[in-house]
Parts: C-alpha cells; structure tokens; sequence
C-alpha cells in the first residue's frame, strides 16, 4: 500500500495537534511543618539562618513562642507551624531551594501573620541588617523573596532578587494577628526551569517581632502527553515507519 504525500502531512499534523494534560508538581517541601525533626530547632526541609543574639527560627505547635514568650495565633491548619521570633536585635530566615524543569506555570501559595510588638513597620535601606542605628535608623520588618541559587539569606541586592513577594509589618492591629492567605504567580520567574531559593524573613532592632507560616506551597505545572495522545502518536510512527519500508522494496 502506498500513502499518499498528502497523506503523510495530515497524520503528521494530527500527531502534532494532540492533547497534552496539566500535570502539576508540588516544589516546596514539609510546607506544612507538620513532619518534626530531631528537636524543634530542626526545621525538616527548610534551611534556617540567624544573626544577632535574641532571636530563632524553629518549628511551633504551641500558641505560645518559646523564644520571646509572646502569643501566637498558632497553627494554621494541622499541629505545626514554622516561627520566626526575636526580642528585637536580631534577624532571621528560613528559606528552602527549590529545583525545577521547564514548566508552564508555577504558583506560590503560602499563609503567613506578622506580630509587631513595635506596633509600627519600620523599612530601612539597611535591608535586613539589624545592626543599623536603632535611633536612626528603625528596622522592623519582614520580607518574602524569591532568590537567585546560591545568594545569602539575608541578601537585599536586587542581582540576588528574582521576584519579591512581600514587603512589610504587621498583618492586622491586634497584639495576636490572624494568618493571610497570600497566593502568587511565578511564572516569570521560574518558567525555564533552574534552581532558586524561596526567603521568608524578618529584621529586627526596635522591639520583638513573630512571623508564622504555614501551608507554604509552590506548585509547577508542566505539558505532559495524555496516555491515549502517546498511544495514538507512537501508532502513527508505526504506520509511517511501515509504509517507508514498503515503498523501498
């Protein structure tokens, strides 16, 4: 049997044309803190980095921090919830580098609350150096970044900075603030796929300050072939690698 030129360019074009299916990843890691480590301080998945003398980062499952004493709303959802807690000289981060593929689209969905015992936000061009001039220069404040592979957890330079996600203080008035839920698109950013880092952070020098997350998710979606669209593509190979064959001899 001969096929026809025209033939071969509408199965071709049939194959092409196939439906792909959203397949979608999770990147991030115990983003609910709910699997504990060998102690508290032990944050599985995450990395922590600290400066200054009064201040941690650890996991929580009380509504009480065990650094500055000072209430917290608690979890989100589940037992556990990672804390970022210091006395007010000190700053601190947890953050988790991420690998992904190309991707059609990534997400960043993560709750968060901020209590400023300050009670004012404080941004200074210091970034996130606490050493600054307390008089001065007040800084008091938290920061969730997307970071280049590599860069330090405390970095400000907009070469580290790939995409910032949140700038500021407390997320109510109260003394015991509620979580917000904060949701973003990466796609930019992530979309090539490579290696990054994901930042939350906190900077302190005027008074204590508690960041809690939890539910901390990044989910990549990437082109995937649906089974029957790689069932039909690997048949139409076969008939046109059979017709070659037929027409050569």
């Amino acid at each position: 049997m001969k096929i026809k030129p025209w033939l071969y360019a509408l199965m071709l074009t049939s194959m092409s044309g196939m439906a792909v299916s959203a397949q979608a990843v999770e990147l991030i890691q115990n983003g609910d803190f709910e699997i504990a480590g060998q102690d508290d301080y032990d944050v599985v998945g995450w990395q922590v980095a600290e400066e200054g003398v009064l201040g941690s980062v650890f996991r929580s499952t009380s509504t009480q921090s065990e650094v500055t004493a000072n209430t917290t709303v608690g979890a989100f959802q589940g037992q556990a919830y990672g804390l970022l807690d210091n006395y007010g000289l000190a700053s601190n981060a947890l953050y988790q580098t991420f690998t992904t593929s190309a991707l059609q689209s990534a997400s960043l969905t993560f709750q968060l609350f901020v209590n400023n015992q300050h009670n004012v936000e404080a941004i200074d061009a210091a970034g996130l150096d606490y050493t600054v001039d307390a008089t001065d220069q007040p800084n008091q404040h938290v920061r969730v970044d997307v970071l280049r592979a590599n860069s330090s957890p405390f970095s400000t330079n907009t070469q580290d900075i790939l995409q910032t996600i949140y700038v500021g203080g407390a997320t109510d008035v109260g003394a015991v603030n509620p979580y917000r839920a904060f949701n973003f698109d990466l796609t930019s950013t992530v979309s090539a796929g490579g290696t990054f880092v994901l930042r939350f952070a906190s900077v302190a020098n005027q008074n204590s300050l508690q960041l809690g997350l939890d539910n901390v998710s990044i989910q990549g979606v990437s082109a995937v072939p649906e089974a029957h669209t790689i069932s039909l593509m690997l048949a139409g190979l076969g008939m046109l690698g059979w017709s070659r064959r037929r027409q050569s001899r």
